[in-house]
């Protein structure tokens, strides 16, 4: 790993390190970083790239590839007779939305007839020119991103992450991030050949750990969604799913719509059975970074038959993020996945159906 930063005057490399973190996230507003390294307060380069205050952009690179570009946000100094390490960490150039309240001079905070990428638009255009902070825009999303909503209102104090979340979810788009320190409206790959088949029934790969976990008090048999009728006429509005990860005992749950939504209480609903199967969550570690040639990446696939982990059938897992750690003994990286549903808005087959007598 090498991290550059650029500190307005030359550009300054860190390419010594004893540790360092990267955690490349998909449906997120940016990836992070942290490394740590020896710091010389005598050494001009080393007061120069660890500037405290300056946010210096950044970007952190593997073999000639660009994993994220974003701003060092951070810095640790720690002082005693041994030499200790200083660290710089920070995110992609899209993380800066989560900390940043909408300013007064992008008011008013209510539009009518505007679509998500006009919102999108106006909401970075402080960081557009200066960071390199554009909106992309996946073709597979084009038309829901273009689609007009009705009424837009924005709660004063909303980050602006949060309030560009959540308009995107009612248009089932996700926000993530791209290595250039883009914000991207898209929609999770979760069909088509897996980057990684592990079957354990085969014989467990070397040096990997796997931990499959479920969250049981985290699920609810029947979600119900009540809202209040529009001001403008109609009935209440009133919809109901039930979770296939329980389907014996009954607990039920209910979820509030507001009148303001601009999705039927059906897709409300969905939105609530995905956060819930954010529960069912599957962890692989390897010292392996690398397939086909290219580093993991998060949205791609997986696919494992693994009894161990209660996994009997070949069962489908989408990477929601990675984590890479490494000193100067051993490199690591942990997936981190999740079910598709989760992430794709369909309706889910429990992967534990049918593999007992009772199922």
């Amino acid at each position: 790993m090498i991290l550059t930063i650029y500190d307005r005057f030359k550009i300054r490399k860190v390419e010594y390190f004893s540790n360092f973190q990267l955690s490349l996230g998909y449906d997120q507003f940016g990836s992070t970083f942290s490394f740590s390294f020896y710091f010389d307060p005598n050494n001009p380069d080393h007061k120069e790239l660890a500037c405290v205050t300056h946010y210096h952009t950044c970007t952190v690179q593997h073999n000639d590839e660009i994993l994220m570009r974003g701003f060092a946000l951070s810095q640790g100094f720690t002082y005693n007779p041994e030499k200790q390490l200083a660290t710089i960490s920070g995110y992609s150039t899209p993380g800066i939305l989560e900390d940043c309240v909408i300013p007064p001079d992008l008011y008013p905070l209510q539009s009518d007839g505007v679509s998500l990428f006009n919102i999108a638009e106006k909401l970075t255009q402080p960081w557009k020119l200066k960071y390199g902070l554009n909106v992309v825009v996946d073709p597979s999303v084009a038309d829901r991103v273009n689609k007009p909503f009705k009424k837009i209102t924005a709660s004063e104090g909303s980050t602006i992450a949060s309030f560009l979340a959540e308009m995107a979810q009612q248009k089932r788009v996700i926000v993530s991030h791209n290595e250039k320190g883009e914000l991207l409206l898209t929609e999770a790959k979760t069909t088509g050949a897996p980057l990684i088949e592990f079957d354990f029934t085969q014989g467990l790969i070397p040096g990997t750990d796997f931990q499959m976990s479920f969250d049981g008090q985290g699920m609810h048999s029947h979600i119900y969604v009540m809202g209040q009728a529009s001001p403008d006429g109609g009935n209440a509005r009133e919809a109901m799913v039930m979770n296939p990860y329980c389907p014996i005992v009954y607990r039920p749950t209910v979820v509030s719509q507001s009148s303001g939504d601009d999705i039927d209480s059906n897709e409300v609903a969905m939105r609530a059975l995905a956060s819930e199967l954010e529960g069912l969550t599957l962890k692989i570690e390897t010292d392996r970074w690398i397939v086909d040639g290219k580093i993991i990446k998060p949205n791609n696939i997986i696919t494992i038959i693994a009894p161990e982990l209660y996994i009997y059938k070949k069962a489908t897992w989408f990477i929601r993020s990675i984590d890479f750690t490494g000193d100067a003994e051993k490199t690591t990286a942990t997936l981190n996945c999740v079910i598709p549903e989760v992430v794709n808005g369909k309706y889910p087959v429990s992967i534990f159906q049918g593999i007992n007598m009772h199922a």
